[in-house]
């Protein structure tokens, strides 16, 4: 009975431990499950991560953040987030984010003049301006003069608004032709737009300079220069698609059109976003799938989320960490079973009074034990 009872108490001891570490463990276990599952879908991410997030107190501060900035894409998309995970929003700060309309249209004609002139943006007014400037060519003709030179002799300048530019004024070449550049001259645009406001990631800002090196033409760049300096728009048109390398011009252009959709869905600000938080330009590429799934809630699930919604990243370990250890659980848990059920026969069939079974006594054991008629024990067998 001393080990039966020892046994049972190390059993129970097991059993203790196991319900201990298993109460957080395996909810946990199964939250990291599903997050590796969707580790290739924005949208199913934020799914999973924003209910943990998405606090009364969160969504005020984040609100209140965005009225002061006068953002009010941003207010409207934290509104339409919290209304759909039914978490309250006081009614003052509904009231507040619905008075940003006010003095718009002097904010607007006053960034609106701001983007046609020095070609930065903020905001959608501003950009309708640098669109204008850049879609006749003017706006990429001003930044290619301004930074051209200085990159040519190896003097400090702007590579990636010199490559932005050369790109963009080869599409649009290609747009005054038959209207093929226009998304990518578009997004051009707003890449540009978003560098000089410094609200590029540095990892994007890194990939971009190195695709902007290989795809300008010194030469043909020299042309442009020229063709530019004289004002002389039919040569314009002429060397404009020259001055760019085929391959690395496609990846920017490529890129464009991945940002004007993004805008298409955002807004300017949107993108700004996105491009502030994306390291890659295929991160670049799920925030757009995002937003098709998010639509206007987009930029508040970003503004909430962050980069975890472009991926998992150096979650990944910590995840496959929690699976292994929940793994290692259940076959704990397994054997603390086998070895309960084993304890638990021992312990019934050695209960005082218990009789062992009788011997079945068959026919072919009475004959095992009958002797042998011809065995004679004093003849040796060969």
């Amino acid at each position: 009975m001393g080990r039966l009872a020892l046994n049972w108490t190390g059993l129970a001891l097991a059993m203790a431990l196991l319900a201990v570490s298993g109460t957080p463990l395996l909810p946990r276990a199964r939250q990291a499950l599903l997050l590796l599952q969707a580790a290739d879908e924005p949208a199913a991410l934020a799914a999973l991560q924003l209910p943990a997030l998405l606090t009364p107190d969160r969504i005020a501060a984040e609100i209140d953040g965005a009225v002061a900035a006068e953002d009010e894409e941003l207010a409207r998309s934290l509104l339409a987030v919290a209304d759909e995970h039914g978490v309250a929003v006081a009614a003052d700060r509904r009231a507040a984010v619905a008075t940003l309309d006010d003095g718009s249209a002097y904010r607007s004609l006053r960034a609106f003049t701001q983007g046609v002139v020095s070609g930065q943006a903020d905001g959608a007014a501003g950009l309708t301006g640098v669109l204008l400037a850049d879609a006749s060519g003017i706006g990429d003709l001003r930044d290619i003069l301004r930074e051209g030179p200085a990159c040519l002799q190896d003097q400090p300048c702007d590579r990636i608004i010199l490559g932005l530019a050369s790109v963009g004024l080869a599409a649009t070449a290609a747009t005054w032709a038959g209207g093929v550049g226009a998304p990518a001259r578009g997004g051009l645009t707003l890449l540009k737009a978003t560098h000089r406001l410094g609200r590029l990631s540095r990892p994007l800002t890194d990939s971009l300079t190195r695709t902007v090196r290989d795809s300008i033409d010194p030469e043909a760049l020299r042309t442009v220069l020229r063709s530019g300096a004289r004002l002389d728009p039919a040569a314009l048109r002429l060397v404009a698609g020259s001055a760019v390398r085929p391959a690395a011009a496609g990846r920017l252009r490529r890129l464009g059109s991945e940002i004007h959709d993004l805008y298409g869905r955002t807004g300017s600000r949107g993108v700004m976003d996105a491009l502030s938080l994306a390291h890659t330009p295929e991160e670049v590429g799920r925030v757009g799938s995002l937003a098709r799934s998010m639509g206007a809630r987009t930029r508040g699930v970003l503004r909430l989320l962050g980069r975890a919604v472009l991926g998992l990243g150096a979650a990944v370990a910590g995840l496959t960490q929690t699976l292994l250890a929940a793994f290692f659980w259940i076959l704990g848990l397994a054997c603390l079973c086998e070895r309960l059920g084993l304890v638990i026969g021992r312990t019934l069939w050695s209960r005082p009074g218990r009789r062992a079974p009788a011997a079945r006594v068959t026919v072919a054991g009475a004959l095992m034990k009958r002797p042998d008629p011809w065995h004679r024990p004093d003849v040796p067998t060969a």
